[in-house]
């Protein structure tokens, strides 16, 4: 069963009969007897970021229902292939897992045949956590004061604007270069090695535009950045006076990197229903969806057989964009 095939309702529902398969072959581990020593939440990205921040609320959170420390694990490296690979190959027993999001999970297998994983069979989905949606801006002396202008701007200048990103193959990269391709612009992409060096370059003048998720929008009202679109379906309660990329003219253009919990194949249905339905009362506790909320993070709780629905559908919407951009990482 491959859920990177072409688009189609079939295949979304093939992957949720795929991924309910796995869970009942996985065996009947006791969810009372689990976890009796502390469990590992690999985040495959450098410590920092809006990630790794949600991850570590999501694992001190599970710490106190659990009753077992939840320890974090950053394994950053090749936009999060490194991490992912690590979780792949480790045992299904309920003491490793991953705090991943869909620029590994979604993304980089639509870039990249050469993976040292395959998404579609080295995992068992557990919950989605959160989203974090995407924004562009410019630095505050930078002459365009609106995306119209922007793209007026670059369209003058082919090739001679440049934008940060967290990196190569992320919801961002990929975020722009549809952006690029819509807009008939040639912005030229500047990778960083994570979000703190892509939003530094920009605020100190390097490059002219900046493609990251919301969580830099205390830089933008400190007056460091200044916003000019996101790309949610309704403007962000964090930055409302910011258009929407559809308010700017391009019609259902609405981009976020999930925020989730996995755990490698064959993870123990018990182990997977009890995580589960953790997570689903963490996210409803309204100081963690503050805490998700300071850094831009909106809590999207979904179930196991939900997330996988949605994984699915984010599959299928982002192989349409890469299709459109044509990027590829292993070329």
């Amino acid at each position: 069963m491959n859920f990177l095939l072409p688009v189609g309702e079939r295949k979304g529902l093939a992957l949720v009969a795929f991924a309910l398969a796995g869970m009942l072959a996985s065996g009947t581990a006791s969810a009372q007897a689990w976890p009796t020593r502390p469990v590992r939440m690999v985040i495959p990205f450098p410590a920092g970021g809006a990630l790794d921040t949600v991850g570590r609320v999501t694992a001190l959170a599970l710490t106190e229902r659990l009753g077992q420390q939840v320890i974090v694990d950053n394994r950053g490296g090749a936009s999060g292939a490194i991490g992912a690979a690590e979780v792949a190959r480790a045992s299904a027993d309920g003491y490793t897992l991953a705090f991943a999001s869909s620029d590994t999970f979604t993304i980089l297998p639509l870039l990249r045949k050469d993976l040292p994983f395959d998404v579609n069979k080295d995992f068992t989905p557990v919950a989605k956590v959160a989203d974090m949606y995407m924004l562009l801006s410019v630095h505050p002396k930078f002459a365009a004061q609106s995306l119209a202008e922007l793209i007026e701007m670059a369209k003058a200048k082919p090739g001679e604007l440049r934008y940060a990103s967290v990196g190569n193959g992320t919801v961002h990269h990929i975020t722009f270069e549809y952006f690029n391709a819509l807009a008939g612009t040639k912005i030229a992409h500047i990778p960083f090695k994570g979000g703190s060096a892509a939003t530094t370059a920009a605020m100190g003048g390097h490059v002219e535009v900046l493609i990251s998720g919301i969580n830099i929008f205390k830089t933008v009202q400190a007056g460091q950045l200044r916003a000019l679109a996101v790309a949610k379906a309704t403007r962000s309660n964090l930055l409302p006076s910011v258009p929407t990329l559809i308010e700017s003219g391009f019609p259902d253009f609405i981009a976020a990197s999930w925020f989730g919990v996995l755990g490698p194949l064959g993870l123990p249905e018990a182990i997977t229903n009890r995580l589960s339905t953790e997570i689903a009362a963490i996210t409803a506790m309204p100081e963690f969806q503050q805490r998700v909320a300071a850094v831009g993070g909106e809590p999207g709780a979904l179930g196991q057989k939900e997330f996988i629905q949605h994984w699915a559908r984010d599959m299928q919407r982002w192989r349409k964009i890469v299709e459109t951009t044509k990027i590829r990482l292993d070329e």
